[in-house]
């Protein structure tokens, strides 16, 4: 009823969870209670488990993803004293949050690393994506990882399943209103494909087309190379398992909400240090035998006497 509570060393964990909150993550290739559920909505039912699950003296940090870079909104918070904000806070997460429409998962990543060191000693990473990129992608001009593998402990956690499926649009009460089309978003890559230095690519680059353009110049490229499924989406695992390579983060795919919530509370992502530990638990085997006691005839704590007596002889 005091709701005893005492400092003591245990284990704790550091984690800063980042939500990536592109319009793919709003394809629902989950199911729970019979029902489809986006990749979104089941990983932030993902974060929520994993938060009830954490002890108390563990800290945790919210994050959101979307074109190049990630933003941190909750500073790192002890869960227990700051359960409901933190719940609450990752439960209206939402992909209208996004500040642009482009999705670099790369840049995303090593964005999310910078500012995991940046947040304290020992903080963890899990990183929630599907890996879909939006435009796709040009291997030439991908950003290149400064760190140390290793130096952030984490995991990047890929969403969805492998198989393609359409992107949908949603209206102001999520509800599917249609889906985006192959003429309506970007096919190409936004940065050129031009790299040959022969003579004839250089006399080429001279050329210049009918209209006075040159498709040297076009953000795309001169001869491009068209994306005819960049209206799809399934889960990256390719790339997010690359991206986890040159890092050092371990890739997780996001199967169960309960599998993430045991990888968060796993052994090797913990740390000591003393915290308010809740006393109760230790207290209520001890106050349940007492209860019993109180209940149990005269003749079995006369039996018990005479039983110890008769072990001492």
């Amino acid at each position: 009823m005091l709701q005893p509570h005492a400092t003591l060393p245990r284990r704790v964990f550091d984690w800063f969870f980042v939500l990536d909150i592109t319009q793919s993550m709003n394809v629902r290739d989950y199911t729970m209670d019979g029902k489809s559920i986006s990749r979104l909505e089941y990983s932030k039912k993902a974060m929520r488990e994993a938060l009830r699950d954490l002890p108390c003296g563990s800290t945790v940090a919210l994050g959101m993803f979307t074109e190049r870079g990630t933003q941190n909104i909750v500073q790192p918070l002890e869960v227990c004293a700051h359960f409901s904000a933190l719940d609450q806070t990752i439960n209206h997460m939402d992909w209208r949050m996004a500040w642009a429409a482009d999705s670099f998962i790369t840049h995303g990543v090593y964005s999310a690393l910078d500012l995991t060191t940046k947040l304290g000693k020992g903080m963890h990473l899990a990183f929630f994506t599907d890996g879909h990129q939006a435009p796709p992608s040009n291997p030439d001009y991908l950003p290149t990882y400064e760190g140390k593998p290793g130096d952030v402990e984490g995991m990047l956690v890929g969403t969805g399943k492998e198989e393609l499926s359409r992107i949908p649009k949603l209206d102001e009460h999520d509800n599917i209103i249609g889906y985006w089309e192959l003429e309506e978003v970007m096919r190409f890559a936004t940065f050129g494909m031009f790299t040959s230095k022969s003579v004839a690519d250089m006399e080429s680059d001279m050329e210049v087309e009918g209209d006075g353009l040159n498709n040297r110049n076009a953000s795309h490229g001169r001869n491009p190379a068209e994306d005819t499924k960049a209206n799809l989406s399934g889960l990256e695992e390719k790339t997010l398992t690359r991206i986890a390579d040159t890092t050092g983060l371990t890739y997780k795919r996001l199967s169960t909400v309960r599998t993430f919530a045991n990888d968060v509370t796993s052994t090797g992502m913990a740390s000591w240090r003393s915290a308010r530990t809740d006393l109760r638990p230790w207290l209520a085997f001890p106050a349940l035998l007492l209860i019993l006691a109180f209940f149990m005839p005269p003749r079995f704590f006369a039996f018990v006497q005479q039983h110890l007596r008769f072990r001492k002889r």
